[in-house]
C-alpha cells in the first residue's frame, strides 16, 4: 500500500473507531473531537474552528448544539469583548473524562498487538508524524 493509501485507511479506520468505540451516545464525531479539543481555560471561537479544520459559520452552529446539551458555555474574553470564548461545564468536563477513558482503552488494544520493543519506536515516529502534520496545517490556515 502507498503512503498516501495508507494514511486515508489509517484516518479513515481511527474516525470510524472514533465513532463506535470512543463518543458517547448521541454524540457525533465532530461533537466529540470538539468538546475533548476545549482546554481548562477556554477557546476562542476562531482558534477552535482553525484548530478542527472547520469554517466559522460550521463551528458556530455545532456550538451552538453543544451549548443547549449543556455542555459547553459561551462568554466573551475579557480583554477583547469582540471575542467569544467556549468552556466546558460540568456536564461537559463529564462527557470529556468518559470520552477519554473509552479512548484509553481504545489505544491500548491498539498498543497491545505491537511488540514491546517497538512501540517507543512507534511512538516517536508518531510524533514526528503529528509535529509535521501540525506544521503543516499551519502553513495553511
Amino acid at each position: 500500500m502507498e503512503f498516501g493509501e495508507l494514511f486515508k485507511e489509517i484516518t479513515l479506520t481511527l474516525n470510524a473507531l472514533h465513532r463506535k468505540r470512543v463518543c458517547l451516545d448521541g454524540q457525533t464525531l465532530p461533537q466529540c473531537f470538539l468538546l475533548s479539543s476545549i482546554p481548562d481555560d477556554g477557546i476562542d471561537m476562531s482558534s477552535l474552528a482553525q484548530k478542527m479544520g472547520l469554517d466559522n459559520s460550521t463551528m458556530t452552529r455545532l456550538v451552538g448544539t453543544l451549548f443547549k446539551k449543556g455542555f459547553i458555555e459561551k462568554r466573551n474574553d475579557d480583554y477583547d469583548r469582540r471575542v467569544t470564548k467556549v468552556y466546558l461545564t460540568a456536564e461537559g468536563e463529564k462527557e470529556v473524562s468518559e470520552t477519554e477513558e473509552k479512548l484509553v482503552k481504545l489505544s491500548r488494544s491498539a498498543f497491545d498487538g505491537i511488540d514491546e520493543d517497538k512501540k517507543g519506536q512507534l511512538k516517536e515516529t508518531l510524533e514526528t508524524l503529528h509535529w509535521i502534520l501540525t506544521k503543516e496545517q499551519m502553513r495553511i490556515n
